[in-house]
């Protein structure tokens, strides 16, 4: 009987350790791996991009992106850099070697362009510059069918015409005198302006672009240049035009049409490049730079800004005849791929459910929901399948109450290994706290692996293996004894029946 007691007393101290250590190391156990998940979570918040940043660092999102969404891998024949951006989705197509510094050539008359369209009016007179051809090396484009006179009284839309349809170098003189007085004044604007654009690998040498060493640019730079050019009303007609005539002057009459030299919008000169989806372009070849263009292109609801700089043009035994040009081959080859190998498609609706949050002492969980439309460039074979959305909910996780448009979280859509989208989610209606509800809200404690927590937590399961071994102990000791009671009780019925 006393070894019952003593028996019963232990389990009895046991089962209150158990009852008070094993709750408060669970206790301790759980506040460490939230204090872990914590460490974790700042970690990665350190680590990681801010939001916004993403789709362009690791995505094709602006015309920023870092990760086009065809890659980087070489595609065309011979050109040094290329860069395909979509305008109407925001999106960085393919690039090769984007932001590699070459020489732009005549694409400087691009710039040059602008700051006229945006200084003067087009029926503004000029008044050629005394001595004109003084100031325009010997052997490049001229005014056709005869160069600028001095004095010469011509309209700022007639040189402009003459400036991105032929390239006429005499006509960019004219203009920059006419702007600013002299041809270094007018530079410093040209440099001015683009660094405005935001282009910080481009500075050009000359106002024509050519001899000259220092002018550089890259291709993601032009299609920034392009982008912000084509916003003006009055170079877009400037930059599409086919062909000019220029009007009797003062000092020249009856001056013949001129027609484009970029092959890929008119026909009339060479019909091996044109392409009825070209908008706008202006195309450079000088021996030294190699073969550059830049072109606009547009067919269904996509509409490209598509550069390509130092092609590679090869000629015939004669030394004048084009084997290959190069920068239109090129393009022609681009632009094929860019119409027939994508599409654009609506991934994100305004008001479009996108997911379920679990909140923190929430009557429930939170639907979250997109408040923008997004559209992006995909391959035509890609289905929203293949599309893969990447939640992170705001603050490392949410607790009730969470408000209607509240936001909630942020989405990453990523299609291979490019961010298309960054998307903010916000609720999609309130979630009460379960408190308010009448709903009882129990959690369980987590069990630790390792440290005091978790000798407690093993203490506290042999505190349990022990009880059920003493609980058997004594069912079966019972047993025994009332076996051994009623064996006496039957002997001595025996004993008395038999006396």
């Amino acid at each position: 009987m006393k070894k019952v007691k003593c028996l019963s007393l232990i389990l009895s101290v046991l089962l209150l350790m158990q009852s008070v250590l094993v709750p408060a190391a669970a206790e301790t156990e759980t506040t460490q791996t939230e204090q872990a998940e914590t460490e974790q979570a700042i970690t990665a918040q350190t680590e990681e991009l801010p939001f916004g940043t993403v789709c362009i660092q690791k995505g094709c999102r602006t015309i920023n992106g870092m990760a086009p969404l065809a890659g980087s891998e070489k595609k065309l024949d011979t050109a040094q850099s290329v860069f395909l951006y979509e305008t109407n989705s925001n999106t960085v197509v393919y690039a090769y070697n984007p932001d590699v510094k070459l020489h732009p050539g005549t694409l400087a008359k691009i710039v040059m362009a602008l700051i006229v369209v945006e200084n003067c009016g087009m029926d503004d007179v000029v008044t050629v510059t005394e001595g004109i051809q003084s100031y325009v090396p010997a052997g490049v484009n001229k005014v056709q069918s005869e160069s600028l006179k001095s004095n010469e009284q011509i309209k700022v839309r007639d040189l402009l015409y003459a400036l991105l349809l032929i390239n006429a170098n005499d006509a960019a003189v004219a203009l920059a005198h006419h702007v600013s007085g002299t041809t270094a004044a007018f530079l410093e604007l040209m440099n001015k302006r683009v660094k405005q654009m935001g282009c910080t690998n481009t500075e050009f040498g000359n106002v024509s672009g050519l001899y000259t060493a220092v002018s550089n640019s890259t291709a993601r730079d032009m299609a920034r240049i392009v982008q912000e050019a084509t916003k003006n009303e009055t170079f877009r007609e400037v930059f599409g035009a086919k062909s000019y005539q220029i009007p009797d002057t003062n000092m020249v009459k009856g001056r013949k049409e001129f027609k484009t030299q970029n092959y890929m919008i008119d026909d009339s000169t060479l019909q091996d490049f044109y392409d009825s989806r070209v908008t706008g372009g202006f195309a450079s070849y000088y021996e030294s730079y190699g073969a550059s263009i830049v072109c606009t292109a547009e067919y269904k609801n996509m509409n490209f800004i598509a550069v390509i700089l130092g092609a590679t043009r090869t000629f015939a035994e004669n030394g004048w005849m084009p084997l290959n040009y190069g920068n239109f081959n090129e393009m022609s080859d681009l632009l094929e791929y860019a119409f027939n190998s994508f599409k654009i498609n609506r991934i994100i609706y305004e008001g479009m459910a996108l997911s379920t949050f679990k909140v923190n002492g929430g009557e429930c969980n939170a639907v979250g929901q997109a408040n923008v439309n997004v559209d992006t460039v995909v391959p035509v074979n890609a289905q929203m399948k293949n599309i893969q959305m990447n939640y992170k909910a705001v603050d490392g996780g949410l607790t009730a109450p969470i408000k209607k448009d509240q936001m909630i979280a942020t989405l990453e859509v990523v299609y291979r290994t490019s961010v298309l989208t960054e998307v903010e989610v916000y609720a999609m209606s309130d979630v009460r706290r379960a408190d308010k509800t009448g709903v009882t809200i129990r959690s369980a404690a987590v069990e630790g692996s390792k440290g005091t927590p978790g000798f407690l937590s093993a203490l506290g399961t042999i505190c349990v293996i022990v009880l059920g071994v003493a609980i058997a102990y004594l069912a079966f000791n019972a047993y025994m004894r009332n076996r051994i009671r009623a064996r006496r009780r039957k002997r001595r019925a025996q004993r008395r029946r038999n006396n």
